[in-house]
């Protein structure tokens, strides 16, 4: 049993992203995520202490599906 339990935890997508997991759900580099972090209407990050900086995934998809539109045009 708790190998299927642990197995499902691997899978699991997280709700909060590091800075290489949120690159990679936009499937963008790290450079090019770095550099769309410091545009005023990115979503702010949650720190989880000093140094555990994440990204809420429902943010950051919701901030990039306004994008969506803007660079279709």
């Amino acid at each position: 049993m708790p190998r299927k339990i642990n197995a499902t935890l691997r899978n699991a997508t997280p709700d909060f992203l590091t800075d290489p997991e949120a690159a990679a759900i936009l499937n963008i580099g790290i450079s090019r995520f770095l550099e769309l972090q410091k545009r005023a209407d990115f979503p702010p990050p949650v720190w989880l202490g000093p140094r555990g900086k994440r990204h809420p995934r429902a943010a950051l998809l919701a901030w990039a599906l306004t994008l969506r539109g803007k660079w279709a045009a």
